[in-house]
């Protein structure tokens, strides 16, 4: 071949090259615009935590709730476009953040996973001698017969600070006031320790009326703590101590030991 027909073919080559890595950065930067429009649309973030937030965030929700759960996945290594909107790529998102932090993985954000994207954790591990409100939900657990769950620890220790706050959970641990520091079983005294008590939340509610059949049943389960909470207090026992849910706490309960002696 001639020399002298060879040099179009480079020029040609050249610009084809040019024109790709044009292309490559015309279609970076409209991504780039597409992502920055969708930051843009999206509804302002809303804590997770707030009461403004469903219990359950859940697939094809819109809403400030969402943006924000979009931000803290993307903070975990996630790569959403933040627009609030709970589409396949966030469900995909939040099942695989459940799988690396131990939680059910269910695609649905309740309480537990609220709590551990919003810098809470998933219940630590027992302590030597049991000793904190944790153990405490292990306890009463292991003694009715219920799996150790994240889902049924989480509920377990919401519950007690629905009774009472997380920093002296101890003075009444069991919701149906048969705790240490609320006497005994029958409103009068109280059991030599925690230990017992735990025995006796248990014993309680496997063998209580017949709503309680409806906490079990969750617990035996692991529901999501959403769910068991709606078993709790829509019970007729608790239906006014918790103003059907109104006065239920929820979120992240810190790690709190009670007095060594009550143990």
């Amino acid at each position: 071949m001639h020399p002298g027909n060879r040099i179009p073919r480079i020029r040609l080559a050249v610009a084809a090259t040019v024109a790709a890595v044009v292309g490559v950065g015309l279609a970076a930067g409209t991504a780039n615009a597409a992502n920055a429009a969708n930051a843009a649309s999206a509804p302002a973030p809303i804590s997770l935590t707030s009461s403004a937030c469903p219990a359950d965030i859940s697939y094809g929700q819109h809403s400030g709730c969402v943006t924000e759960l979009q931000e803290l996945l993307n903070k975990h290594g996630a790569h959403l476009a933040v627009d609030g909107d709970f589409g396949p790529a966030t469900l995909a998102a939040v099942k695989s953040y459940q799988s690396s932090h131990g939680l059910a993985v269910d695609g649905i954000v309740g309480p537990a996973t609220k709590a551990s994207l919003d810098g809470g954790s998933t219940p630590p591990p027992p302590t030597h001698g049991r000793s904190t409100n944790y153990d405490f939900a292990r306890l009463v657990l292991a003694d009715g017969g219920w799996p150790q769950s994240t889902n049924n620890i989480t509920t377990m220790v919401q519950w007690m600070a629905s009774e009472e706050p997380p920093s002296h959970w101890w003075d009444r641990d069991n919701p149906l006031n048969n705790g240490l520091g609320s006497g005994g079983g029958a409103g009068l005294g109280a059991y030599p320790n925690l230990v017992v008590a735990a025995h006796y939340v248990a014993a309680n509610l496997n063998g209580g009326p017949g709503d309680y059949g409806h906490i079990t049943a969750d617990l035996r389960a692991s529901a999501s703590p959403a769910v068991t909470e709606k078993a709790i207090w829509s019970s007729p026992w608790a239906a006014s101590h918790y103003g059907w849910g109104s006065g239920f706490y929820r979120g992240h309960v810190p790690t709190v030991a009670a007095p060594s002696q009550d143990w």
